[in-house]
C-alpha cells in the first residue's frame, strides 16, 4: 500500500491583510479620538452669568416713544411729547447717548422708519429697539 505523503508548503498563514485591517482601525479610532475631544468646550471662557460684571449704573440712553392713542400717534422724549420733526434734535442734545426706541405694537411700520430717519438726521445709528408690552 502506498503512502499519502502531504506536500510541502509554506502553512504559515499571510498576515498582511490583517495587519492592514489594524492599522486602518488604528486611524479610525484616531480620527474619532481627536472629533470627540474637539466637540468640548471649555466653560471658563463662554460669556455665562458668573463671569459677567453688571454696572451698576445703567448707561445715560435718550429715550424716544410712540404711542398710539384715541387721537393718533404720540412721540414722547422721555415723558415730554414732541413731534416727529423735533425728534433729531433732541437726539443730537447728547450725541454719545444711545437711543432707546420704544413703540406701541399698532403703530406701523412706515412711522418706526420715518422716526428712525429723524434719529439718523440727529447723527446717531446705535438704537436699541423695543415694543410696548401688553397688559393683561
Amino acid at each position: 500500500m502506498a503512502k499519502f505523503e502531504v506536500p510541502e508548503t509554506n502553512d504559515s498563514p499571510d498576515l498582511t491583510p490583517m495587519i492592514d485591517v489594524v492599522f486602518l482601525l488604528i486611524v479610525f479610532f484616531m480620527v474619532v479620538a481627536q472629533r470627540l475631544s474637539e466637540q468640548y468646550v471649555e466653560l471658563s471662557g463662554l460669556p455665562i452669568a458668573a463671569n459677567s460684571s453688571v454696572k451698576e449704573e445703567a448707561p445715560p440712553r435718550t429715550i424716544i416713544s410712540i404711542d398710539e392713542t384715541p387721537s393718533g400717534q404720540k412721540f414722547y422724549w422721555g415723558e415730554q411729547e414732541i413731534d416727529i420733526s423735533q425728534i433729531s434734535t433732541a437726539v443730537k442734545r447728547n450725541p454719545k447717548w444711545k437711543v432707546f426706541l420704544r413703540v406701541h405694537p399698532k403703530v406701523t411700520h412706515s412711522v418706526v422708519q420715518d422716526t428712525l430717519k429723524e434719529i439718523g438726521n440727529g447723527g446717531q445709528a446705535d438704537v436699541i429697539f423695543a415694543t410696548f408690552k401688553s397688559g393683561g
